[in-house]
């Protein structure tokens, strides 16, 4: 029988030369505190040794396509690659340097996958699909120099109307925890993203965060009020900058009825930025 042994959740632009050009010497300061605790957080998640990790983050459009923009997308095969784009922008950089291709655990990725078909959930599938900052900044973060286990990078769809809701998310996340407990894996599950802000395509709400509505969303997990956060609803995400959110609702469910303990909250202006643990073993 399988079981997650780590879970945790962060933002997923940790690269402090963005922060600095963007914000200022306080926001390269204040990201740099939080790698510092990621990597605390990294050492706990490779001592709990996990045979994979499910890595839950969202597309910027530099992945998929208007052509077809899935709800949410299970990367599988046997090896995943580094986004590789010339002209990168800013917080992309983060990519430089890194490996150019990760293993992907293939077994649960299909389980993860073929078994969500026959419980309601048409996922997509992608063999190709590489991964940007929102996967791999994290998880330098998180390992270093240490090696990863194999990874099962899982997309949500969380700027291209009509996006999944927050209750589809957390069902999500629960069949990826059944397909766990039913399998022989120990697995660990990171969620990346956010906190509020607001995507460039916005530019009139671009600088702004709403800390007041990201205490509250901070407090619901820690308190595990799941109910409240499930009950979000995709107009109150767009209207407070917090649509990586739903990212996180995939692992909340994963984890239910666990509680939120918070490592890291910043208030930098421009975004608030987060690492929260939760306690599954």
């Amino acid at each position: 029988m399988g079981r997650i042994v780590y879970a945790a959740a962060m933002s997923h632009v940790l690269h402090p030369p963005y922060y600095e050009k963007n914000v200022g010497p306080h926001g390269k300061r204040m990201v740099e505190e939080l790698i510092a605790v990621v990597g605390e957080m990294g050492r706990e998640l490779s001592a709990r040794r996990p045979d994979a990790l499910v890595i839950v983050a969202d597309d910027h459009l530099n992945v998929f396509s208007f052509d077809a923009v899935p709800a949410m997308c299970v990367r599988i095969g046997r090896s995943v690659s580094r986004m590789s784009q010339e002209g990168a922008i800013e917080f992309d950089r983060a990519l430089d340097g890194l490996a150019e291709r990760y293993p992907v655990h293939e077994d649960l990725a299909n389980r993860i996958l073929e078994d969500g078909l026959e419980a309601g959930f048409d996922f997509a599938a992608s063999w190709s699909a590489p991964l940007d900052h929102a996967f791999l900044s994290p998880l330098t973060a998180l390992y270093g120099t240490r090696p990863m286990p194999p990874l099962v990078p899982f997309w949500v769809n969380c700027f291209v109307a009509p996006l999944p809701p927050a209750r589809r998310c957390f069902a999500a996340g629960q069949h990826i925890a059944r397909v766990v407990a039913d399998g022989p894996w120990n697995v660990a599950v990171i969620a990346t993203g956010g906190l509020s802000h607001f995507p460039e395509l916005s530019l009139a709400r671009v600088g702004t965060s709403d800390v007041e509505f990201d205490r509250r969303v901070i407090g619901w997990m820690q308190r595990g009020e799941h109910a409240s956060l499930t009950a979000l609803t995709t107009k109150e995400l767009h209207a407070t900058g917090s649509h990586e959110l739903l990212n996180w609702m995939v692992l909340l469910g994963a984890v239910t009825p666990a509680r939120a303990r918070v490592r890291f909250f910043g208030e930098m202006g421009r975004i608030d930025l987060a690492a929260l643990e939760w306690d599954v073993t």
